[in-house]
């Protein structure tokens, strides 16, 4: 089969083009050149997801219609969360976030969205069993 410039050219954009859903930050950590400010922000985004996520496992797990082995591995998965957060803020030490400097952060819209769907997923009309994370 013979190919057109502009099969070719399609092609070899489509190769050489990034992958639209990797992880650029990745590499970028892996190889110690990420900006420390890019850190920085990374721990104050995370601080809203993870406390968020918190808030609901315990919510789901304090659920009226939560069986005692469901509502024990939603605490525990708060109890994870606790710690992840505890972790999180040495390493936003580590970046140069102070107290002030996280309590005036305002997340990005798309950390706004991940904790929004954390709290609907946890909502009255949410069942436990259906929460998929």
């Amino acid at each position: 089969m013979v190919r057109t410039a502009r099969e070719l050219l399609e092609d070899t954009a489509e190769k050489l083009a990034p992958d639209s859903h990797a992880n650029r930050l990745l590499p970028l950590i892996a190889r110690g050149a990420a900006q420390r400010s890019t850190l920085a922000a990374l721990a104050l985004e995370q601080r809203h997801v993870i406390a968020s996520d918190r808030r609901a496992f315990l919510r789901l797990a304090e659920r009226p219609d939560v069986e005692p082995q469901s509502a024990a591995f939603f605490t525990m998965l708060a109890e994870g969360e606790a710690l992840a957060q505890d972790r999180l803020d040495v390493f936003a030490a580590a970046c140069g976030v102070d107290e002030a400097r996280a309590a005036a952060y305002e997340p990005l819209a798309h950390c706004r969205t991940v904790v929004r769907r954390s709290i609907l997923q946890c909502g009255e009309e949410g069942h436990p069993a259906r929460v998929a994370w």
